[in-house]
């Protein structure tokens, strides 16, 4: 039997890697804690249910996502969507297997959806790319935006892209679908 104990970041570094290979619903704690060499009580220590360890797991993208919007909210509009498309594909980019697990995995966003700081951060996250004004057209362009994040962190093709090429195509796609070609973002916050 596996013993010792783990410090919380590799118990989150763990249930990433798992929740990405089988969703969370497919993990357990008993499977973190295999994947450590660690007793089932090691992980327990520290999170009390699996629905603990998805907030850990999440918690970085959330607040990604908080100090951007933060820091785009400054800006003026359109300027302000600009910016957050930027900084959304900044951040697709350099962490894609958690993007996998916030945008991709059921279980996830049933959680997620049970937090009112969450829905209330997506419900910021959307408003800002679609603005003030904004149209039925607009709405479903920021919502496409958002949901097509996942395809960077799954699609084995475009996993194989080197960064900056990721980076740029991501930008220039959510630009193109929310009207934003010609928006100058050059203060672009470096989140």
């Amino acid at each position: 039997m596996p013993r010792g104990d783990a410090a919380p970041e590799r118990l989150v570094a763990s249930a990433l890697r798992l929740f990405a290979r089988h969703g969370v619903a497919g993990t357990s704690l008993q499977m973190i804690a295999d994947d450590l060499g660690v007793t089932k009580a090691a992980v327990y220590y520290h999170f009390r249910t699996k629905d603990a360890v998805v907030h850990a797991v999440l918690a970085p993208a959330f607040a990604g996502f908080a100090e951007l919007l933060d820091e785009v909210e400054r800006h003026p509009q359109p300027q302000r969507a600009a910016l957050l498309v930027d900084g959304l594909a900044r951040q697709a980019v350099q962490h894609r297997a958690l993007y996998s697990v916030v945008l991709r995995d059921v279980a996830a966003a049933q959680l997620g959806r049970r937090s009112a700081a969450h829905t209330g951060l997506w419900d910021r996250l959307r408003a800002t790319l679609a603005g003030p004004q904004a149209d039925g057209g607009t709405l479903v362009g920021a919502a496409m935006f958002l949901s097509g994040l996942v395809g960077p962190a799954v699609d084995p093709d475009v996993l194989a892209l080197d960064d900056d090429v990721l980076e740029r195509a991501i930008r220039s796609a959510g630009r193109r679908l929310l009207g934003l070609d010609g928006v100058d973002a050059t203060d672009a916050p470096r989140r």
